[in-house]
Parts: structure tokens; sequence; C-alpha cells
């Protein structure tokens, strides 16, 4: 909510999922159009494809990764580089489990996020790990400027 949003808050997130996107691809793509080759994979989140309530600054970096990336598509098509993002629903990091334990029922906590996927799990690392692979891939050659959604179908009924 954009009353409970402070702009420190909003510059933060912009400055990590941005800015921090966009540095990585500024130091890199030069060196994989030189050698017409390349494939970048930005993580951006299901909240880059569908807003997520109460999650204005989150949202709003999210889809700006999203933007940045069909930008880049866009701009270096026939270039050998392909450019695509990552965007999933919350995954099981060490991040997320131990955000967990700030909870008094960590349990009741877990299967709450959890439900908001379709499957009623959330992602594991290494399922986002497979994907990052094949958009690294020779097998994904035709896919570039996509958003490649794993959710566990959260979107399907946004």
């Amino acid at each position: 909510m954009i009353e409970k949003t402070a702009a420190a808050d909003l510059d933060r997130l912009y400055s990590v999922n941005v800015r921090g996107v966009f540095n990585c691809c500024k130091a890199f793509v030069p060196h994989m159009l030189e050698q017409r080759r390349g494939s970048v994979i930005n993580m951006a989140s299901i909240g880059g494809i569908v807003a997520i309530h109460e999650r204005l600054a989150y949202t709003t970096t999210k889809f700006a990764v999203v933007g940045l990336t069909k930008a880049l598509a866009l701009d270096h098509s026939n270039t050998g580089v392909r450019f695509n993002c990552i965007c999933p629903c919350r995954v099981e990091t060490p991040f997320v489990l131990a955000r967990l334990k700030e909870y008094p029922d960590s349990q009741s906590a877990y299967r709450e996020m959890a439900s908001t996927q379709l499957n009623g799990r959330m992602a594991r690392p290494d399922e986002i790990a497979a994907a990052a692979l094949y958009l690294a891939a020779d097998e994904s050659a035709m896919v570039t400027g996509s958003s490649l959604i794993i959710d566990g179908g959260w979107s399907a009924g946004k």
C-alpha cells in the first residue's frame, strides 16, 4: 500500500532488485556481444507478472526486472545473445526458512505460505536451478525476451 511504503524502502529495493540486475548486465553483456553468443538469465518473481497484495515496492521492482529483460531482448535481437528471466513463487531458501522461525508457530506459517501455490508447496531451489540450466542451454535457442513462470499454479487464478 502506498501509504505504508516509504520512499526509502522503494529506493532500497530498487537499488538491489533493479540496479543490481542493470549493473550485472552492463558489465557482462558487452563481452557476450563481442562473442556473439550468450544467455542472460535475470531473476524476477511472480511479483513481476502479477501484483502482490501489500507488496508495492517489491512488485514495482520485479515488474521493472521483467521490463528490463524484454527491452534487452528487443535491443539485442539478432546478436546471438539471449535475454530471459525466471519468475518464481516463494522458494524454500535459507532466507525464507529463517523468516519462518520468527513466527510463533513456524509450521503453521509454512503451511500458510505454501498454500498460495495451487500445488500446496513452495518451490525448491533445485527446481529454479533446473530452469536456469534450460535457459542457458542450446536447447532454448529460440527462447528470448521470455519470463519463465515457476509458481506452482499461483498465477493461474489471478
